[in-house]
């Protein structure tokens, strides 16, 4: 009776059975979509909380490392920029990778400007690493790892990588949360803003904190000065104790003061061999020093003046250390004081040195050979230089010249007269 009665309303069992069919692949669809759209949201959730636990404890391992604590005072300032944005975005990330997790799209909007912001934090981790052109060399993919605890040092591509790297996951995730489509209830609306808020307040937190540590080591370091040199006092002389070189490469090392100064790039460790040639400096009676840009500091601190003091574009990636100096000495000067000493003529040596009116001519020893590799980088490549035949071998090796007169010499430093 009822189903006479259902098809006389124009029921079909045929239709019925499509329409539950059609019902049933249209719930299976929808379930699938939203399958695959939980799953991409906990895949960049779970990469977000491995790059989290990646960048923060690199920046925690670089900021324990006894260097940081220590001198090269200029080393802990890149220490102290570089793991403060690697800090940053690893907070963030670690609130990024709980919030993509969550089944509804509620954090969605939270999400989008977080991931913005950890794009922006990466453009100021390479803005600010680009200064710091030590050009380091390692192979394959052994450049991201070890670069990051060798003091944020990478060579360009190195860097570009490696930054590109650290925001990759943000960059990522902003096309998927675009895609969403957030069902945000009454109740609900307030919470981006607390995620937001709770951000903001771990990264402000984590920035005073590093900025309270900071301010004490820079107590400890003016408590330490023993000499101030130059006209505006701006370079410093610092006495090294056994608590800043315990348990680093500097222990046991005869290094007891450390010589910087903000506006060069050469601040470094001194010994007492050092610091007598740069007393005895002060002495002379001439103003224009011949000598490569790297002891330009020691030069300066006995009143005189270098005759570079600076790289110049060409052996760019030859500086180590990000600093105010924002104009390269001329190349064809540089190219000057590299061939001075790459040269085995003495002739010509003396030549280059009457044109820039210098008689006095500095080399520390500490260098070593290594340095007279850079001095040829700055040179025409066509050209072939000797290290055992120059002019910068006889120097450091305290050798008797007919148009040279050694006139101060100890193991740190040999300073030379042109007769």
């Amino acid at each position: 009776m009822t189903e006479a009665i259902k098809k006389l309303l124009g029921w079909c069992p045929m239709k019925e059975q499509i329409k539950k069919e059609s019902g049933f692949m249209f719930s299976n669809e929808n379930r699938t979509v939203i399958y695959l759209k939980s799953n991409t949201r906990l895949f960049f959730g779970v990469i977000h909380l491995a790059f989290a636990f990646y960048l923060v404890s690199t920046a925690l391992r670089v900021l324990s490392e006894p260097n940081t604590r220590m001198f090269p005072w200029w080393i802990m300032e890149i220490n102290f920029v570089a793991s403060g944005l690697l800090l940053a975005i690893g907070i963030i990330s670690l609130v990024l990778s709980f919030n993509l997790v969550k089944k509804d799209n509620s954090y969605d909007g939270s999400c989008k400007i977080l991931a913005l912001a950890n794009i922006g934090l990466a453009i100021m981790f390479f803005a600010y690493l680009h200064q710091y052109m030590a050009h380091i060399r390692y192979s394959s993919t052994m450049a991201f790892v070890r670069g990051p605890f060798s003091n944020y040092t990478f060579d360009q591509p190195a860097l570009i990588i490696y930054s590109v790297l650290i925001v990759l996951p943000s960059l990522l995730i902003i096309p998927v949360l675009l895609r969403s489509r957030p069902d945000i209830s009454h109740t609900s609306r307030k919470r981006p803003y607390m995620v937001l808020a709770i951000t903001v307040f771990l990264v402000v937190a984590e920035s005073v904190g590093m900025g309270i540590y900071y301010n004490y080591l820079n107590q400890q370091k003016a408590s330490m000065v023993v000499e101030e040199f130059g006209n505006g006092k701006d370079i410093k002389l610092y006495r090294i104790t056994g608590d800043f070189t315990q348990g680093t490469w500097m222990q046991g090392q005869n290094v007891p003061y450390f010589i910087d100064s903000k506006d060069s790039t050469s601040g470094r460790f001194v010994s007492q061999d050092t610091y007598d040639a740069i007393r005895f400096l002060s002495e002379t009676d001439t103003a224009v020093i011949m000598a490569w840009w790297d002891p330009a500091l020691e030069i300066e601190a006995a009143g005189k003046t270098p005759v570079i003091c600076y790289a110049s574009e060409r052996i760019e990636h030859t500086v180590a250390r990000p600093t105010s100096i924002n104009k390269f000495e001329p190349v064809d000067r540089v190219a000057d004081v590299a061939r001075f000493f790459a040269t085995d003529s003495a002739d010509e040596a003396k030549g280059i040195s009457e044109e820039y009116g210098t008689t006095i001519i500095y080399v520390p020893r500490y260098y070593g050979p290594g340095l007279f590799w850079a001095m040829t980088e700055a040179l025409d490549t066509e050209s072939i230089y000797e290290y055992e035949g120059s002019m910068y071998h006889r120097f450091i090796s305290g050798s008797e010249m007919e148009a040279f007169e050694k006139i101060f010499e100890n193991e740190g430093v040999c300073i030379y007269r042109l007769i």
